[in-house]
């Protein structure tokens, strides 16, 4: 009988980001720019591993990077983000272009302050190859090993004697 590992408290224990679906929204262009290795690389180990307690660094590494994307919008563009958000969350984050103005705004502060420019549309959506340093799997697509193949058939083959299954009707 095998035994299960589970990770220890200390392991699973990481600073969470108590913010709302609007915060992520409005953050969300710049934050998949900023964290997108991270992020592509956890991703990675979760589809190849199959197993989430084999990502803990992984999934350490993504929560560090959106801390640090916070910490860093917080403390250079606090006030527009907090305008773009706040109208995302007014319009119930349906009607994105009634905030454009407060957008533009976010956006062009986050360039001049950060050097981060918003990536185009569908920049984040191009699939890409993800360069990594973890060792492949030893079956990365979980899949089973092959079964043998048929035995040859010894001896003379005969036709049916009453023709194909496929065919019943006889006239």
């Amino acid at each position: 009988m095998s035994t299960l590992d589970v990770p220890q408290l200390q392991e699973l224990k990481v600073d969470e980001i108590n913010v709302s679906s609007a915060v992520l929204k409005a953050a969300a262009h710049h934050y998949g720019s900023q964290c997108d290795k991270a992020n592509k690389e956890f991703m990675l180990c979760r589809w190849e591993e199959k197993d989430p307690r084999k990502c803990l660094e992984e999934g350490r590494k993504v929560n560090e990077c959106a801390l640090n994307f916070f910490r860093q919008i917080k403390g250079n563009c606090a006030e527009s983000f907090t305008e773009y958000w706040t109208c995302l969350d007014y319009s119930n984050l349906t009607e994105l272009r009634r905030c454009r103005q407060q957008q533009q705004a976010f956006d062009s502060c986050v360039l001049d302050k950060l050097g981060w420019q918003r990536p185009e549309l569908g920049e984040l959506s191009k699939v890409t190859k993800v360069a990594t340093e973890r060792a492949l799997p030893e079956n990365p697509y979980h899949s089973r090993p092959r079964p043998e193949a048929n035995p040859a058939i010894e001896g003379k083959l005969e036709p049916s004697k009453y023709g194909s299954r496929l065919f019943f009707w006889s006239w």
